[in-house]
């Protein structure tokens, strides 16, 4: 059973269902799930090689006081885990420390703005690292999309119509591990199957029942 470190450092609880309704349950359901409240305790768990995947659900990452916790996620992150910025991640980060954030991963994802758009699922993204078969072809999404420097195979799901541009969620490679972004602002169903397809949690009758690709 995979274990999945939650880190949720700003008041919200994750287990609580505040954002997401049924993706912590599914995800109890699926893996041993431990959700750190402090910077402390985050780095204690890091440190002993428990998680296969980290979540991310707020911007304290981002902070320069907490630089000790960036470094220590980029450098096991590139040992083989699965690190994903969801949640309060996107609404709450500073724009200008976003793009920095990437580059200590080693991407060059740039940061656009908070917008509206029909979202389109990428058929070109690199099949190897994520399945995709249970994420819905399109839906509206309101997100901090990003605005540049994401590869065609990293990119998931894209703003959608002739004048509408940006990167809904992507998802690349970080040395031996993966890291995602999920920039939704509304918590809906279509990114819970995408938090769960990144974290390799997603079930086979779930990809009969999206029925959509």
């Amino acid at each position: 059973m995979p274990n999945v470190l939650v880190l949720s450092f700003e008041g919200f609880s994750f287990s609580s269902r505040q954002l997401y309704e049924h993706l912590s349950p599914k995800l109890l359901s699926r893996a041993a799930v431990h959700e750190s409240l402090t910077v402390e305790d985050a780095l204690h768990w890091i440190h002993s090689g428990w998680p296969n995947v980290v979540l991310v659900t707020d911007s304290v990452i981002s902070l320069e006081e907490h630089q000790n916790l960036l470094i220590t996620l980029v450098d096991y992150t590139k040992h083989g885990c699965i690190t994903v910025l969801v949640g309060l991640f996107a609404p709450t980060v500073e724009l200008d420390r976003l793009d920095g954030l990437f580059n200590s991963f080693g991407l060059q994802w740039r940061a656009g703005s908070i917008a509206q758009h029909r979202t389109k699922l990428v058929g070109s993204i690199d099949k190897n690292i994520i399945r995709i078969d249970s994420l819905v072809a399109s839906f509206d999404a309101e997100a901090l999309f990003l605005a540049d420097g994401v590869s065609t195979e990293q990119v998931l799901y894209q703003a959608a119509g002739v004048d509408a541009w940006g990167v809904y969620a992507a998802f690349g490679r970080v040395g031996l591990g993966k890291l995602g972004y999920v920039g939704d602002t509304g918590y809906g169903e279509e990114a819970e199957r995408l938090i769960l397809s990144m974290c390799h949690l997603d079930r086979p009758e779930e990809r009969l029942q999206a029925g959509v690709l």
